[in-house]
């Protein structure tokens, strides 16, 4: 790296050898920067201090130019040639040429923080937009949810590559609907991008709405609608076939379950376990279902019990959120339709059935389950471990038994949806993730490796 009187004195030689050569346009900063091992705001600052003969000035938005003898001031207005004065004895063709190139003059020679650093814009389709609502992006348990985490990491890649994030201001309101103005909002901002636009990544899909947010981001654009799919899709959710522009990044819940199966299968012998759907649900998910049938022909039937919802509550959860208006507005908030004395019931019937290993649908339920545990204070009740699907960012911090859908090959396989390349041939392996075996109430994973009722 050069000090800076060998700076200078090369970036003279640069100008002196581009004005013999009859150039007027000097490399970009970038390239300058490349070159000498110095930051580009170093070279700017250098090249504005830069007396002498020929002279270089700065020209907003372009990048910095010579001028050579014979040329205009920069910012002079020049006259096409044949209303120029000419010398009698000088013919058209002996004129000197004249060079006009227009400069703006609210450019400041003062080196301005990041601009000279700044990426150069990308070639091609090079922004995408973020929509959502951040409300949503906090699960119950105060921490960001699963979907929120990854749809970051796909953001902070994006902008490592150089592509540009734009926000759009879109959500429901109190009845649940979009608003007009907001969905004509949305399509004026997707049209003003024009080819630049790479694709839409969600914050949440908008399932159980009446209008779902992927369908109206579909409706507004062919390039990709992007989301992270935290449970398994609602029957009714997508459309078969679905839009060719949706893509649901969807864990193989199927995989899941097999994978824990096999992890118990492998590490631990016969117990009996409680299988617990979520909230609301009739019936056992995709991966609790594939947990099942995989321990049967191995442990058998009688070492698997299943508690639905609709056992507990056998006219289904109250439709109503709640009779008082802070029991709305905590549901509301909570994003759950659940109270506390519902999930307090349910689990006080799950306890009943003496399982010493509960398989929760999801972690958030999981960790519903721990909290119900600790709010009871009993130390010397035998407490049962908990397992649950999705490793959730509290998971392991409250020592919940998880498994991790391969998170980080879906992260790629959305990198790989807006930016066009990828690994083709990317390795989806789920995975068991054992939090602590011990606590202070007897153990919350796994603890024990055979039944002890």
């Amino acid at each position: 790296m050069p000090d800076n009187v060998q700076l200078r004195t090369l970036l003279k030689e640069l100008v002196d050898a581009l004005a013999a050569a009859g150039e007027r346009e000097l490399p970009s900063l970038r390239d300058l920067a490349t070159r000498f091992d110095v930051s580009p705001n170093t070279v700017k600052k250098f090249l504005l201090e830069m007396e002498g003969e020929p002279q270089v000035f700065a020209v907003h938005g372009r990048g910095f130019y010579l001028r050579l003898p014979g040329d205009p001031e920069p910012g002079e207005s020049v006259l096409p040639i044949t209303e120029i004065e000419q010398d009698p004895e000088t013919s058209p063709e002996e004129a000197p040429e004249l060079l006009h190139i227009r400069v703006d003059e609210r450019y400041s020679p003062v080196p301005e923080e990041g601009r000279a650093s700044r990426r150069e814009r990308r070639k091609g389709p090079d922004t995408v937009v973020v929509m959502g609502q951040i409300r949503r992006a906090i699960d119950p348990t105060g921490a960001p949810s699963n979907r929120f985490t990854r749809s970051m990491q796909v953001r902070e890649t994006l902008q490592s590559m150089g592509f540009q994030l734009a926000w759009a201001p879109i959500g429901y309101d109190r009845t649940g609907q979009i608003p007009s103005t907001d969905v004509k909002a949305l399509q004026l901002q997707l049209a003003s991008l024009g080819d630049r636009l790479a694709g839409i990544l969600l914050l949440d899909a908008g399932f159980g709405r009446i209008q779902p947010l992927w369908e109206v981001a579909a409706e507004s654009t062919d390039r990709p609608v992007v989301w992270f799919q935290t449970s398994p899709l609602p029957a009714d959710g997508l459309p078969t076939p679905r839009p060719a522009n949706v893509h649901p990044l969807e864990p193989d819940w199927v995989g899941c379950g097999r994978t824990l199966a096999h992890h118990l299968l492998t590490h631990h012998k016969p117990q009996k376990l409680l299988l617990l759907p979520a909230p609301g649900e009739r019936g056992l998910p995709p991966h609790l279902e594939v947990f099942r049938d995989t321990l049967f022909p191995v442990w058998g039937q009688r070492w698997v019990a299943t508690l639905e919802w609709f056992d507990v509550f056998p006219e289904g959860l109250p439709k109503d959120p709640a009779r008082s208006m802070a029991g709305k507005i905590r549901r509301l908030l909570l994003d759950t339709g659940l109270t506390r004395y519902e999930l307090d019931r349910f689990f006080s019937a799950a306890r009943t059935l003496a399982a010493p290993l509960w398989v929760c649908a999801d972690d958030l339920l999981a960790l519903a389950a721990l909290d119900h545990f600790e709010a009871r204070q009993a130390p010397n009740e035998p407490r049962p471990g908990v397992l649950g699907f999705g490793n959730h960012p509290f998971s392991l911090a409250r020592g919940l038994c998880t498994v991790d859908p391969a998170w980080s090959a879906l992260v790629e396989r959305g990198i790989e949806l807006f930016t066009g390349y990828g690994r083709r041939n990317r390795a989806v392996v789920q995975r068991v993730i054992e939090g602590p075996s011990e606590s202070a109430y007897g153990g919350n994973i796994l603890a024990r490796r055979e039944d002890w009722w």
